[in-house]
This record gives structure tokens, sequence and C-alpha cells, in this order.
């Protein structure tokens, strides 16, 4: 909870991490969204942020970090809060990096990561926006080492969202048919 007290208390940190990351943190905790009491989940827990589209960033009760899609999706993407910082900051709009082949081999998810920084870094510069210096600075805020190569982090992603147990979530419709999401984010 540290790593969010210091996003808190820093109104540039937090429109940096938002631009940067698409993750806004909450000024509180709250409960996980629900869709109006059809929506439940197999591990408890609060929600810390939100991306742009109303996503949410829940922290686990087991300490680990779920994903509730807007469109339906969820999983677990973090073993922890610091895994989960080290991971949107090396791979901001962490969406993009849900291409299950290039996990197989490591050469290749370390070409696929760098074409995707480099890519949003061409995107940032015509609206501005140093990519690489906006990374530094968020993970020397938070006490991150910042790596020039992200394969290690998307593998531990990678696994993170394979493990059990799965963060599930559970719609029910109003004729008590139910709709469970038990794949890994990768499934989509």
């Amino acid at each position: 909870m540290e790593l969010i007290k210091i996003l808190r208390e820093n109104d540039n940190l937090l429109a940096l991490l938002s631009t940067v990351c698409d993750v806004e943190i909450l000024p509180e905790l709250r409960a996980p969204e629900t869709e109006f009491g059809h929506l439940t989940y197999n591990i408890p827990g609060m929600t810390f942020a939100e991306a742009g589209n109303g996503s949410e960033y829940i922290l686990l009760e087991d300490g680990s970090i779920g994903y509730w899609g807007s469109e339906g999706t969820g999983g677990r993407i973090a073993d922890s809060l610091h895994d989960f910082f080290e991971f949107v900051i090396h791979c901001p709009y962490w969406q993009d990096y849900l291409c299950e082949e290039v996990y197989q081999d490591r050469e290749r998810l370390r070409a696929f990561a760098g074409e995707n920084v480099e890519r949003l870094k061409e995107g940032f510069q015509e609206a501005g926006v140093d990519l690489p210096e906006a990374q530094q600075r968020l993970a020397d805020s938070l006490g991150i080492e910042k790596k020039p190569d992200a394969a290690d982090i998307l593998m531990r992603f990678y696994h993170c969202t394979k493990r059990e147990p799965r963060f599930i979530q559970t719609y029910t419709e109003d004729d008590g048919s139910t709709h469970s999401g038990t794949e890994s984010l990768f499934d989509r």
C-alpha cells in the first residue's frame, strides 16, 4: 500500500501514471464493480485503480492484483503491488502484450516487447511526451528499477495469469444462468 500512498500524495505522479500507463489510482479503496448485483468474484478484494475505459484493478486478499475488464474479461495480472507497478511502467497499455505465441520464445518476446515500446514512443512523442523519460520518473518515484528489457517482467505476468487459483468473475443473469471467465487473459 506504500506505493499507492506515494502516488496519492503527488498529483503530478498520478497524472503521469494515468497518461503513460492508463492507470488512475482511486482516492480510496472501494468494492469492485458488481454490475448491479449480477457480478461476483471468487477471491475477495478491493479496487484501488481504474483504466480510462472503466476497467478495474483489484487488490485481492492474497496480495495479488486482479483485473476486471469493462468488456467482461478478467484475471490475475500481478502477484503484488510492486509487480503490478513494475509491469505497467515497463509495459504501458499492457493489453497490447496479450499475444500468447510470443511468450513461447524469449527472444521473440523480447523483440515483440521492443516493437510495442517503439510504437508507443512514437505515439507519445507526437503528443509531446518522452516515454522513456516518463517511465524512468515513475520508476524512480516508486523505487522500481527501470530495466532495459521487459522480457522477465512479461514472463512473470504470463505465469501469473495462468496460475491457480484463477481470479474468476461470474455474471448471473436475471433468469439465474451464469457465465464465468475461467480462462486466463490470454484466452480472450
